[in-house]
């Protein structure tokens, strides 16, 4: 079992909040209500399950009742938007919310409480577990793929069992410490369903349950080759065959520009990648139609087919960045967008290149001849990465 003292602390604060018309003090939960729920059914507390017949004989049925009414609560007055996705900043907002209506005291609370019910949950999924991976999974796997985040859900959820367990023991005569134990019996006992498979804890399972969804989207990425780590042999893949020798531009004295010395690092490979591949969706988004304008090296090597719509291209382009961790050259992502419309430009110079003119000419011709191979081993080794489901 792990102590949730911000839980116990926001619970008390929010039932101590009550009034005449609502005795069981403000619902947290309702500041995180999404409108329009575009059909799908929100499923609510079950009182059977909450409060099996030992608990019902305790407590008696009309706390029970109170404590399952929605009215008895203090609720937000306006739903929250279901776009944007419930990202961390869009709990925050609820948690503002909150502290605007009733109060900065419930708002500070609610805020530790999100904090300390997420390192529980990331302790639950599992110590061997690496942080970026649990974060993943607590907190979805991108921007395209959950409508609600995992931890979002879970935190609703165990907001809401704990607050009716613990305003029927307090409406039931039971003073806080009575009521807050009776909350964590709730939740580190036994499953309450009884459904095949749904054993342990209840709060592990919650945990498991919110956390499936990206579970399953992490194993699908797996399968299909589109992990950071495949991102990462890609580029080191490059980096270490035919980075060298594809690289299309070169100083005078042959070295990789503007890296320098040294060989092509995966870092620098994920920055020029990243910089043709937002080029090649900009271009499709601009001009229009299937491939539409496409300069002459990008449509030869490919990018105008179906599988590069320029969402999927912006997508691959920002896993190739990320997978490199940061470029080798802070300037890498200033420079590089120059140099590429300066080669696909038929002349012309970028003001920002610091090379004499006659230099980065021949710089930029040699670079002409280069681009087309880049671009082709750029599109059939990515096109294995694309997400395509």
């Amino acid at each position: 079992m792990h102590p949730l003292p911000h839980l116990q602390s926001c619970l008390r604060l929010a039932y101590e909040a009550r009034d005449a018309q609502h005795a069981s003090g403000v619902s947290l939960a309702s500041y995180f209500a999404r409108a329009n729920t575009r059909g799908r059914k929100r499923s609510g507390l079950m009182a059977d399950l909450l409060f099996p017949d030992a608990l019902r004989a305790q407590l008696g049925a009309r706390a029970i009742a109170q404590a399952m009414d929605e009215k008895s609560f203090r609720a937000c007055a306006q739903a929250r938007p279901a776009v944007p996705i419930a990202t961390r900043e869009w709990l925050s907002e609820a948690a503002l919310s909150l502290g605007k209506a009733e109060g900065p005291a419930l708002m500070w609370a609610l805020l530790r409480t999100m904090s300390e019910l997420e390192g529980a949950a990331q302790k639950l999924l599992g110590a061997r577990a690496s942080r970026a991976m649990v974060r993943q999974v607590l907190h979805g796997v991108g921007p395209r793929t959950l409508r609600a985040e995992p931890f979002a859900a879970l935190l609703v959820r165990v907001l809401k069992i704990a607050q009716a367990v613990y305003a029927a023991f307090r409406e039931a005569g039971f003073a806080h410490p009575e009521a807050w134990r009776a909350v964590e019996d709730r939740l580190w006992a036994p499953h309450p369903t009884g459904r095949a498979g749904a054993s342990g804890a209840y709060l592990p399972s919650l945990v498991q349950a919110a956390s499936g969804n990206a579970r399953r989207k992490l194993r699908r990425e797996a399968e299909s080759g589109r992990t950071r780590e495949h991102a990462q042999a890609l580029l080191a893949r490059f980096a270490s065959g035919e980075g060298a020798r594809l690289w299309p531009w070169r100083d005078a004295e042959g070295g990789l520009f503007p890296q320098g010395s040294g060989p092509l690092s995966p870092e620098t490979a994920g920055a020029c990648f990243f910089v043709l591949l937002t080029h090649a969706a900009f271009e499709r988004r601009a001009r229009g139609g299937p491939a539409g304008g496409l300069p002459a090296p990008f449509a030869d090597a490919g990018f105008g087919s179906g599988e590069w719509l320029p969402d999927r291209t912006d997508d691959l382009a920002v896993r190739l960045l990320a997978a490199g961790d940061a470029p080798a050259q802070p300037e890498l992502l200033e420079v590089l967008p120059g140099l590429l419309r300066a080669t696909l430009a038929p002349n012309g110079v970028p003001a920002s290149l610091d090379l004499p003119a006659a230099e980065a000419l021949a710089m930029l011709d040699s670079a002409r001849q280069r681009l087309p191979e880049l671009l082709r081993w750029l599109e059939e080794n990515g096109r294995e990465l694309l997400e395509t489901t």
